[in-house]
């Protein structure tokens, strides 16, 4: 049996074709879910494959940072630094947490959360 992530699994882990240049940065970003605003973007990682973000917001006196797969991502407006998501607040915040907002993950976590992804190919965030 392959090691190795489905399609459907490393779309889950991309951005959008043509979203984000060689270039670009989407950290400090704003991030929208389909029903209003999930936080901020205090990291992001753009490995073709095995992209991901990591999205700080503040639940009640304390902050929490959620790693959130590339492929939920549905727009970038750089102009506007936003970054638009096709999932809904709880959705976003239901993702896995990451105690260093700042830092990247460990490459073995990343690859054991996109082995973990049923139902990504739809879009839907189910971690």
């Amino acid at each position: 049996m392959s090691t190795e992530p489905s399609a459907d699994a490393r779309s889950a882990w991309s951005f959008p074709p043509g979203s984000i240049g060689h270039d670009d940065s989407v950290k400090g970003y704003d991030v929208d879910a389909t029903d209003g605003n999930a936080g901020k973007v205090s990291w992001a990682s753009y490995k073709a494959g095995g992209s991901y973000l990591i999205v700080s917001a503040r639940h009640h006196l304390r902050e929490i940072h959620y790693v959130i797969p590339a492929g939920v991502v549905r727009e970038v407006r750089h102009g506007d630094r936003k970054v638009v998501f096709g999932v809904s607040v709880a959705e976003a915040h239901s993702a896995p947490e990451h105690e260093e907002p700042a830092a990247p993950l460990d490459p073995a976590i990343v690859a054991a959360l996109a082995h973990g992804l049923p139902g990504a190919a739809d879009g839907g965030l189910i971690l």
